[in-house]
């Protein structure tokens, strides 16, 4: 399941206030929305939000708005920032509950890369293609990331998206399984792997060759062996 990120929001009773105004004060403007209920503009300390979007997961995870003694199971949606400085400037959340269906997409954490069989043992080099992965479930089930073991991808050999080994209740989304499956991580021939194979053919069949000065040393012995044997 999910991580879970906490943050304190305020409602904004003052509509008429400047949002230029509330980022003075160190404030991000936003707006809270979803779950069949109002849309409500709030306001939430930008420090806050600078430090929750240090997550690399952050928008793949529940997140709880505390508003007093009120909390919000939210998604964060979207976020503004200002081209000059990356501060953000707005943001957007979506109320969720938690059988709500979700379809986003999650990040993939690759693990045991250095013990890649392929990698390790027949030098071979991982291809990694896709860093995350749209899944559906419901609010509760919700992963922060999907795991992929690369340890037993062996070389020439991938990991398709169909055999993801997913937690209950998450599944791959309908347009994934609409789609043609595809490799998520592979495992193939580097350039110098390549270079040693065809050295090793080359060599190889040259241990079987007879060169001509070979072959003209075999016929004059030949030659020489013939002559011996009529002077007998």
């Amino acid at each position: 399941m999910s991580s879970s990120t906490e943050l304190e929001i305020n409602l904004r009773k003052d509509l008429n206030e400047r949002t230029n105004l509330l980022r003075k004060k160190g404030n991000v403007p936003g707006i809270l929305y979803g779950d069949n209920e109002d849309s409500v503009k709030i306001q939430l300390q930008s420090k806050d939000l600078r430090k929750a979007l240090e997550q690399p997961s952050i928008f793949s995870q529940i997140i709880n708005l505390k508003e007093g003694e009120k909390e919000f199971k939210v998604l964060l949606k979207d976020v503004q920032v200002n081209p000059a400085n990356d501060e953000p400037i707005h943001v957007d959340f979506q109320r969720v509950s938690g059988k709500t269906k979700l379809t986003l997409d999650v990040p993939i954490k690759y693990i045991n890369e250095d013990s890649c069989i392929g990698v390790k043992n027949q030098g071979g080099m991982l291809s990694k293609n896709k860093n995350d992965i749209e899944l559906t479930c419901s609010a509760d089930n919700l992963p922060e990331f999907i795991e992929v073991d690369c340890s037993n991808i062996e070389l020439n050999s991938a990991i398709m998206q169909f055999a993801l080994i997913l937690p209950e209740g998450v599944q791959l989304s309908q347009n994934l399984l609409n789609g043609q499956d595809q490799p998520v991580v592979a495992c193939s021939a580097t350039r110098a792997t390549l270079d040693i194979e065809e050295e090793v053919e080359v060599v190889e069949g040259e241990e079987g060759e007879v060169t001509e000065s070979e072959a003209e040393q075999e016929d004059s012995s030949e030659v020489s062996d013939d002559s011996e044997k009529q002077g007998d």
